[in-house]
């Protein structure tokens, strides 16, 4: 048996790619993992998260990668605070915002009126449970960091394909994503469970058919936070602590690896050097 990401695989020398259960890895590892795909999570972090986009060049970079018409409609299915979808609307005829946090649609909004942005409309529903007749085939269809969390992926990926009738943008964790949550977890003394990542998903697009892009999203800035108390929210909430409590004894843990680690930026902000991004970008042309 040879381990691949905590999942072990049957060594075979005659196994074919396509005869390699990535789905069924890919839900054993999430079951290791903390759950963090869940509505009042995201309606608890969701005007954090919307400060925290401010500064993060993600949203940029990857609606930069998009193919937009005039005449498009997009399908932006976890839109989150809209970062990426209000920049896609700006270049696009209508996008539909898909989110399973009523916050977050409601920061979308907010954002959109901002900015005069008005060819929008918004969809409550997680990704799983969103009904395909209810919201149509779009020409573009946006899977922003959306998928990470879900169980029987390869279902919902035939799903998320029959929804575009011309481009499909999903983007996924890296290999190396992970460093700082494995220091943390290592500091705390819990287990750090590696999150599946584009590996798996890149093999069971090949499985269904679909030869997808492959694309390392050149992200530079990190997370910078505004102080220890910025950071212990953060932290404890990529990981998942924040659905527990964390006792004085293992918050004193946390805080003196912070405080240790931290390097203090002109600004007066704190930057982690081992907090990278490390987004991959799939896409395919239909």
């Amino acid at each position: 048996m040879v381990p691949y990401g905590g999942v072990k695989i049957a060594q075979n020398v005659n196994m074919k790619p396509e005869d390699i259960d990535w789905n069924g890895m890919w839900n054993e590892a999430l079951k290791k993992a903390p759950k963090k795909d869940n509505k009042q999570r995201w309606d608890k972090i969701a005007h954090k998260f919307n400060e925290w986009m401010k500064t993060d060049d993600y949203p940029q970079n990857l609606a930069e990668k998009i193919h937009k018409e005039p005449n498009y409609t997009v399908l932006d299915l976890g839109c989150g605070n809209g970062s990426v979808t209000l920049r896609v609307a700006e270049n696009v005829k209508h996008v539909t915002a898909v989110d399973m946090s009523g916050e977050m649609l409601e920061l979308v909004k907010k954002n959109a009126k901002e900015r005069g942005i008005e060819n929008l409309s918004y969809v409550q529903s997680s990704v799983e449970d969103l009904d395909p007749e209810a919201v149509g085939q779009h020409d573009v269809v946006i899977a922003s960091r959306s998928l990470g969390g879900i169980y029987n992926l390869k279902e919902e990926l035939k799903k998320v394909d029959n929804l575009a009738s011309k481009y499909v943008y999903m983007t996924i964790w890296g290999a190396n994503a992970r460093e700082f949550e494995k220091e943390l977890c290592s500091v705390m003394g819990t287990q750090y469970h590696q999150h599946p990542d584009y590996i798996y998903v890149c093999n069971m697009l090949y499985q269904l058919g679909i030869y997808a892009n492959v694309e390392i999203l050149d992200c530079e800035s990190r997370p910078m936070y505004c102080d220890l108390e910025d950071v212990m929210d953060r932290c404890s909430w990529k990981l998942g602590w924040n659905t527990k409590k964390i006792e004085d004894e293992e918050k004193k843990k946390l805080e003196n690896f912070l405080k240790t680690n931290a390097v203090k930026k002109e600004d007066g902000t704190l930057d982690y050097p081992t907090n990278n991004p490390d987004w991959v970008l799939l896409w395919w042309k239909k």
